[in-house]
Formats: structure tokens, C-alpha cells, sequence
């Protein structure tokens, strides 16, 4: 838009000096040329096709002095490109032509060469700042992306180490109750037991057994509360990656998606099936690389378990046989696998190509 600005300028100082100065019954062909060699340099990008345009218009210079009224706007085109010397060309229309012009309007022309390279460098500044502002607003938004990522990486990391303690904590009392009071619960009872055995009084003996009934009911009672806290206190991320980080028979890869807690149970389904599959391939496999995949999915949870493993077209077709008719070779543990899917009424799928894979899908609300 700068640079149609700019030749409009040129264009129309360059007209007010050919009216003033030419007169000649064809005096609209030099400004039919300026209008269409301008135009077509300004539409093409290349180059090499404006200097093309700005020797042609030299050219014509020669056939038609007038013409180099127009140069100022030919010259804006070619200004600090490559071939810009080139524009030393104008001095053979200049003096060729030199006695078809008062020294006024020759003056006034060289005036308007050097407005010529003033606004085309002035365009060009312009266009460099332009471009060098919308980098860095893009290198900005970039960099504030990045960030907020950052932050929200930050954020996830401290939830995660906070539930992390939190889970160790709650592990700890439990284990700190069940330990002291736990045990000298027990003794009590022990003790009111031996005391019922030795009591003739018929009034000691109810106070007695009362005695041992609020206790044992408060022993049933911090028991269920250990085992519900002990059982949150199991983080299913923590778990499998301490058996990934264990796993050493091979580069294992491990991604973890779950953004809700699954019940307990399915929690050790899920640690279980793990072991079981990390085993299999310890036992059965060659394989090189493993990845191992837990994914939350609006209605279910995925776990998929694949290695790289190669297996023999023979043993793929036993396997598959196997598998097909569901009856597995003991020591793999695929039974076990199967029946825990099934106890939660999911589904699981083998996969031989390019490597073993287990794949497992179950219902969230099972």
C-alpha cells in the first residue's frame, strides 16, 4: 500500500511538470507508457522483471524525449534492489534529450529522482519495522503460550506431589494405628478375656463383657477405617511407574492419562494385569521396546500393554489359535488377566502384528 502511495505521488508530480512543460498534439502516449510500464512493474514481484520494465521505458526514452519526464517513477522501482546501478541508465535520455527541456524542468526532474529514492527508502524502513513488529508479536504470543503451559505443568506437578504426600501421610497413620493402638486393643481383650474366665461375681462378669464388646466394636471399627485408608492411600500412577522404573529387560515407556480415581478394586486389576504382562514378557519375550498406555475415555478405561517382541509365524498361528478357542498355556497368566477383565465386564483383545499387545477396555460405571 506504501509503495502505490508513493508512485502516486511521483505520478502525479511528474504530470503537473509535463503539463506545464509539453506541448504536443501526441503528448498523452508518454503518459499512456508511464501509466502501463509503472503499473505492470508495480503487479510483478519478481525483480529481474522490474528492471525488464525500467530498460524498456529507457528505450522508449529514446524513441520519445518526453518520456523522460516519467523517469522519476521508473527509477522508484529499481531503488536499492540489486541491478539499482543500472539506474545510471538514465543519463543517456537525459543527455540525448537535453535540449528538448528548459533548465527548470531538467532541475526540477533531478528533484524528483532524488524524492524518488528518499520515499522508496523511507517505504522500505517502514516495511522492515512492519515486519520485524509482527515477529515479535508472534515470538511474544509464542513465548506466552509456552509459558502459560509452563505454569499449568507447575500447577499439575505441585496437585501431584500434594496428593502424593497426602497419600503417604494417610498411609503412615494407618499404619502408626494399626501398630500401637491396634495392638494394645488386642491385649485389652486378651486381658478382659482372662479376667471373664477367673470372675465368679455374676454383676463383674456382665460389666466385664460389656466391657469387651465396646471394645471389640471399636477394634472393628478402626479396622475398617485402616483399611479404607490404607486402600486410598494406593495412587495407581505411583504404583505402575515404580514397576516401570523397576523394569530394566527393556526400554519401557509408560503414559498415564486418568484424570478420576478408579474404585480400589479396579486399581489392583489394573497393577495386577501390569505385573502379569511385564512378566509374560520377561519370561516369553525379545522384545526391545514396550509401552504400556492407561486412558481415561468418557465411558471406560483403556490399558493397553504391546511390546516389539518378534514372533515366529508358527507360534502366531498356535497362539491365535489358542486365544481364539480362549484356552491358555499355563505360566503365562493370561487367564488370570482374562478373568479380571471379565470380572468387571470388560473386554480384552490380543493383538500379533509387529509385536505382542493386550488390549483392554472397561466400563466406568462396573
Amino acid at each position: 500500500m506504501a509503495e502505490i502511495q508513493d508512485k502516486l505521488l511521483l505520478f502525479f508530480s511528474c504530470f503537473i511538470l509535463y503539463l506545464l512543460e509539453v506541448h504536443w498534439e501526441y503528448s498523452i502516449i508518454p503518459v499512456l507508457l508511464a501509466v502501463i510500464t509503472s503499473s505492470l512493474s508495480t503487479y510483478m514481484e519478481d525483480r529481474r522483471l522490474k528492471l525488464g520494465f525500467f530498460l524498456i521505458y529507457i528505450a522508449c526514452c529514446q524513441l520519445i524525449p518526453y518520456c523522460f519526464v516519467f523517469l522519476p517513477l521508473m527509477i522508484y522501482d529499481i531503488a536499492y534492489y540489486d541491478y539499482q546501478f543500472l539506474s545510471l541508465l538514465i543519463l543517456f535520455p537525459f543527455f540525448l534529450n537535453f535540449n528538448y527541456f528548459s533548465p527548470a524542468i531538467i532541475a526540477i526532474t533531478i528533484l524528483f529522482f532524488i524524492l524518488s529514492w528518499i520515499i522508496k527508502y523511507r517505504s522500505l524502513t517502514y516495511q522492515r519495522i512492519r515486519l520485524e513488529y509482527n515477529e515479535l508479536q508472534d515470538t511474544s504470543k509464542e513465548l506466552a503460550l509456552l509459558q502459560e503451559q509452563k505454569n499449568q505443568s507447575i500447577l499439575e506437578n505441585q496437585d501431584y506431589e500434594i496428593n502424593v504426600a497426602t497419600l503417604n501421610e494417610r498411609n503412615r497413620i494407618s499404619k502408626d494405628i494399626h501398630d500401637n493402638i491396634g495392638h494394645l486393643l488386642s491385649r485389652s481383650l486378651l486381658q478382659l478375656g482372662a479376667l471373664l474366665t477367673i470372675t465368679r461375681e455374676e454383676t463383674t462378669r456382665e460389666g466385664l463383657t460389656a466391657l469387651k464388646d465396646s471394645i471389640s466394636s471399636g477394634m472393628d471399627s478402626i479396622r475398617s477405617s485402616i483399611h479404607n485408608m490404607h486402600d486410598e492411600s494406593i495412587d495407581l500412577y505411583t504404583v505402575i511407574d515404580t514397576l516401570v522404573k523397576d523394569f530394566t529387560f527393556c526400554k519401557i515407556n509408560f503414559e498415564y492419562d486418568l484424570k478420576s480415581s478408579p474404585d480400589i478394586k479396579l486399581k489392583y486389576t489394573f497393577i495386577a494385569i501390569v505385573k502379569e504382562g511385564l512378566a509374560n514378557i520377561i519370561k516369553h519375550s525379545n522384545a526391545t521396546k514396550v509401552l504400556i498406555s492407561l486412558r481415561e475415555h468418557p465411558a471406560m478405561y483403556q490399558l493397553i500393554l504391546s511390546d516389539n517382541g518378534m514372533i515366529e509365524d508358527p507360534k502366531q498361528l498356535r497362539l491365535k489359535r489358542l486365544f481364539e478357542n480362549q484356552v491358555y498355556q499355563e505360566g503365562m497368566g493370561i487367564q488370570n488377566i482374562t478373568d479380571r477383565v471379565k470380572s468387571f465386564q470388560g473386554n480384552i483383545n490380543f493383538s500379533f502384528d509387529e509385536g505382542f499387545r493386550i488390549f483392554i477396555s472397561i466400563p466406568k460405571n462396573k
